[in-house]
């Protein structure tokens, strides 16, 4: 690549650049363990992850992301395991993700969780583009069991944006919560679609699972966070052939965990990543 001055710099010359700014000892590398710390200790975490590859083997990106803080790791297994290292021991915030089944490991079952209610509208909205070839009593379950969760987000939506008041969200809330038993504990329905729907947000409704934000409105009801702070990782996988070594991974994390960190915080990533240099 050529530079203003005239200097010719390869890729492999960047590629060791990095690796020694981002080496095991490094300042960068203190910077990345302390906002691992930082995401342990936070109230809540968003959690997600995405498919990677580390030389011919199949690997995941998991991104745990606070209010202001986004930490990247690379993995080979996609299990609680991970979850539970990222999160640390004593995690005593609220874990905000999806339905997948790592969640629902014995090794987290002390941590509180919030599930994503967007997840759960396209879950009902998946099972009701099914059901469209058979319009009836089922299509109209899984569209009220969406509207639940709209009434959800929206009502947040409303609390943050100032709309309404702690003490209206809190009474709307309690309404709120009371409109999915009918729907939940009931007699199984005839639709399998419909039934394995109930099932599953019935589970995470015992877990108590569903309205963690109702009671604490700083507590975001959906994933959404995580999601787009995966979406660049995405966009790498498309255009790179991911990581080719462990070490190739693992700089690669610690640098976008610094950079999408400064950016969350309005810091200028490039500041940051110099005054890491040194």
């Amino acid at each position: 690549m050529d530079l203003l001055g005239g200097l010719q710099i390869t890729q492999s010359a960047i590629t060791q650049a990095a690796q020694r700014l981002a080496a095991d000892g490094s300042a960068l590398a203190a910077h990345v363990n302390a906002l691992q710390t930082q995401i342990q200790q936070a109230p809540y975490v968003h959690h997600d992850d995405t498919s990677w590859r580390i030389g011919a083997q199949n690997a995941w990106v998991g991104t745990f992301r606070s209010a202001d803080t986004v930490v990247f790791r690379a993995n080979l297994r996609h299990t609680n395991v991970e979850v539970r290292e990222g999160l640390g021991q004593n995690f005593a915030g609220v874990l905000i993700s999806d339905r997948f089944s790592s969640y629902d490991s014995r090794f987290l079952q002390d941590v509180r969780q919030q599930k994503c209610l967007a997840h759960l509208i396209r879950n009902a909205d998946e099972v009701a583009a099914v059901l469209q070839r058979q319009p009836g009593r089922g299509e109209l379950y899984v569209q009220r069991v969406a509207q639940v969760f709209r009434d959800g987000i929206r009502l947040h939506r409303e609390v943050t944006t100032g709309v309404c008041t702690r003490e209206e969200y809190a009474q709307q809330g309690e309404a709120l919560t009371l409109r999915p038993d009918a729907l939940l504990n009931r007699a199984p329905l005839k639709s399998q679609a419909n039934e394995r729907l109930r099932l599953g947000i019935l589970k995470q409704s015992v877990l108590d699972r569903l309205w963690r934000f109702l009671k604490d409105p700083d507590i975001p009801p959906t994933n959404n966070a995580a999601e787009r702070s995966l979406r660049t990782v995405v966009m790498a996988r498309k255009v790179s052939q991911c990581s080719k070594n462990a070490v190739g991974a693992q700089t690669y994390m610690r640098i976008k965990s610094t950079v999408e960190t400064a950016r969350l915080r309005g810091q200028d990533p490039v500041a940051v990543l110099t005054c890491l240099m040194h």
